[in-house]
């Protein structure tokens, strides 16, 4: 996807490819391939499916989701770095009490820009083993204002 901005064209890659559930060390090990593909093929920034670090399996327990410190997490945002290219990276993170499926909106430079959490979590199927988030966010990614939402949140706002 293309949108030509002031600074000229702003190119987003998107992933359509399910990750493993529990895999952590699989998954971010593809997570920095396609981000290193997505830089070659120019992209601004690469967009994640949802949950794709952690993988996409219910129910899920808070001890099984990552916290902000997490070394994955760190590594992704040590790869965009070093690429100079962001990424919306998805996963199960630690909620207040439950977990909550979240994407981190991460810069060129590495710097997690944002931390969103999907607000609608479903309350019957084994998505009710989930937190919602609290807010729907944008953030400023190199002069182009992004917002996140994740699936039903664009159904029941």
């Amino acid at each position: 996807m293309e949108r030509t901005g002031s600074g000229g064209r702003f190119r987003i890659a998107v992933l359509q490819e399910k990750s493993k559930a529990g895999r952590l060390e699989e998954n971010t090990a593809a997570v920095l391939s396609h981000m290193e593909e997505a830089k070659r093929h120019g992209a601004d920034l690469l967009l994640l499916p949802e949950c794709f670090l952690t993988g996409y399996s219910l129910p899920v327990e808070n001890s099984q989701a990552i916290g902000p410190d997490d070394p994955y997490l760190t590594q992704v945002c040590q790869a965009a770095r070093c690429l100079e290219i962001g990424v919306v990276v998805t996963a199960f993170t630690r909620g207040t009490e439950r977990p909550r499926n979240t994407a981190f909106v991460v810069d060129k430079t590495g710097k997690i820009l944002m931390e969103y959490s999907k607000v609608h979590a479903c309350d019957f199927a084994d998505e009710a083993c989930l937190e919602g988030g609290r807010e729907f966010c944008v953030c400023d990614f190199h002069g182009i204002r992004l917002g996140v939402m994740i699936c039903y949140d664009r159904e029941y706002p």
